[in-house]
């Protein structure tokens, strides 16, 4: 585990890398898995995806976001760099979104509550972010 915060809290910790890893693997009913049944989704505005920026429940944030996200043919992997603990259950993750001839970096806010996420606020530079295909892309 990489973390640089000034607080070292494994459960916390261990239910983010439990997330990512996860997300990385493409693995819809582990990321379910991860999150809270009330979990909420909040996107960088600008984010080249339609749909709302924001998303309330694991389902909503994987059929909308998540899932829809290889149909673009991005290439996308999400690549968490560093972890920091920075309240009791928040962890600020840096890291960068690669594809294919493009990368973005991103900070995820993440709040934990009983070893599952609570939260996710995304922040990452949209101009970086390829538009999707016109022929994958959907009315909101």
């Amino acid at each position: 585990m990489n973390n640089n915060g000034n607080d070292y809290k494994p459960d916390v910790l261990s239910a983010v890398e439990y997330f990512y890893r996860a997300l990385t693997a493409r693995q819809p009913a582990e990321i379910l898995n991860a999150v809270q049944d009330d979990f909420v989704l909040k996107l960088s505005p600008g984010l080249p995806l339609p749909g709302p920026r924001e998303y309330h429940g694991g389902e909503a944030a994987v059929a909308n976001v998540w899932g829809r996200i290889p149909a673009y043919d991005f290439a996308l992997r999400c690549e968490p760099d560093r972890k920091f603990v920075v309240a009791d259950n928040e962890v600020l993750v840096l890291g960068h979104y690669r594809g294919a001839g493009w990368e973005s970096p991103f900070a995820h806010v993440l709040t934990v509550r009983d070893g599952k996420l609570a939260t996710l606020r995304q922040i990452t530079d949209t101009r970086c972010w390829p538009e999707p295909p016109a022929a994958n892309s959907r009315e909101s």
